[in-house]
C-alpha cells in the first residue's frame, strides 16, 4: 500500500482521538484552528508518507538502473514460486551477463559503461511483458523473472532482447541462460542456480543462449 494513504489515515486517527478527548469545538475561532491544526497534520502525514515512499525505492531498487536489486529480486520469485506451486503454472527465469563488457569499459570509461548498463535495463524492461520482472544480479548479470511463460515462450523473449542489445548496444552483446519451473528446478534457489550455471556455459560461446534440458 502506498505509505502517502497511510501517512493521511494515521494523521486522520489522531485528528479524531484528539477531537474526541477534547470535545468539539463551539467558537468560530477554535473551529477555524482545529480545522487548520487538522490539514496541517494531514498534510504532515502525506509528506511523511512521500518519504517513507522514497526510502522503500532506494532500498528496493537498484540506484544505477532502477531495477530490482538482487535480494528483492529473489524474495519475489521465491513468492512467486509458492504462487505458482498452488495455482499449477509455469515460471521461467532468465539470468543474462552482458559479453565483452570489461572490454567496453576498459575502452570508454565507467561512466560511458554506466550509461551502457542502464540501456541495457531499459531494453529489458522494453523486452518483457508488463507482468514480467526485470533486477540486477550485480555487475552486468541481470535477471528476469516471466510469470505464466514456459521455455518456449522464454526463448521468444531471449531472442528479442539479444537482437536489440545486437542493434543497440555498441560491441556488446547478450548471453543467456534458461530454466523454468516446473520442468528443470523444484524451488527458486534451484531454478537460480541452474539458470545461472547455463548463463556461464552461454558466456563461452558469447552471444548465446543455453536452455536447460532436464
Amino acid at each position: 500500500m502506498d505509505s502517502r494513504w497511510i501517512g493521511m489515515g494515521v494523521s486522520c486517527l489522531i485528528i479524531m482521538i484528539w477531537l474526541f478527548v477534547c470535545g468539539l469545538p463551539t467558537e468560530l475561532s477554535t473551529v477555524s484552528f482545529v480545522a487548520l491544526a487538522a490539514m496541517i497534520q494531514i498534510a504532515a502525514g502525506y509528506r511523511l508518507g512521500t518519504y517513507v515512499n522514497r526510502l522503500r525505492q532506494m532500498a528496493y531498487h537498484d540506484s544505477l538502473t532502477g531495477v530490482l536489486v538482487n535480494r528483492r529480486f529473489l524474495d519475489k520469485l521465491i513468492r512467486e514460486i509458492k504462487l505458482a506451486k498452488i495455482q499449477q503454472y509455469p515460471v521461467t527465469l532468465l539470468f543474462i551477463d552482458l559479453d565483452n563488457f570489461k572490454k567496453f569499459n576498459d575502452c570508454h570509461g565507467h561512466m560511458e559503461g554506466d550509461r551502457l548498463l542502464c540501456q541495457f535495463a531499459a531494453i529489458l524492461q522494453a523486452s518483457v511483458r508488463s507482468q514480467d520482472t526485470v533486477g540486477r544480479w550485480g555487475g552486468e548479470e541481470f535477471v528476469v523473472l516471466l510469470k505464466h511463460a514456459d521455455t518456449q515462450q522464454a526463448l521468444a523473449i531471449g531472442e528479442r532482447i539479444q537482437n536489440q542489445v545486437r542493434q543497440s548496444l555498441s560491441g556488446v552483446t547478450a548471453s543467456i541462460g534458461v530454466a523454468s519451473y516446473p520442468h528443470h528446478a523444484a524451488t527458486a534457489e534451484e531454478l537460480t542456480h541452474k539458470a545461472d550455471t547455463l548463463m556461464y556455459e552461454a558466456k563461452k560461446q558469447k552471444d548465446c543462449m543455453i536452455v536447460a534440458t532436464h
